[in-house]
């Protein structure tokens, strides 16, 4: 895929310039990075202890809002994040000739849905993390 292309391809380049680089690079392919586990078994199976440890990292991903041959980048973290939780909305349903007797669950989580994503569109940066 992408990933594993863009990482040969860096690799490629570090070959041929490695007579001008001091230290040592150490490239990862990170598994399953799009469901978000790929990265937190590489760190708890050793992947930042092993010696020499990194002083730094930097991650690659495809941007498609990125004109061709262009590289987009900032300190901190960058087009990444993974969270899950759950919400549980809990009501009471009924008849619809009598909507005073019900505590409407539906009408309650579409409230959540809509008030979560004005959250993310409306009070973050695209390109700071959320």
């Amino acid at each position: 895929d992408g990933h594993t292309a863009m990482l040969l391809g860096a690799a490629a380049v570090l070959k041929r310039r490695e007579a001008e680089i001091k230290g040592t690079i150490r490239l990862i392919w990170q598994p399953a990075e799009e469901g978000g586990a790929g990265g937190k078994r590489m760190v708890e199976e050793g992947v930042l202890s092993m010696e020499p440890k990194p002083q730094a990292a930097f991650g690659f991903h495809q941007w498609p809002f990125l004109p061709l041959g262009s590289i987009g980048g900032r300190p901190g973290p960058m087009l990444a994040a993974t969270e899950l939780f759950d919400i549980v909305v809990s009501g009471v349903g009924g008849h619809a000739a009598m909507p005073h007797h019900v505590k409407d669950p539906i009408v309650a989580a579409a409230h959540v849905v809509t008030a979560l994503q004005a959250i993310a569109a409306r009070e973050t940066d695209p390109l700071s993390s959320a």
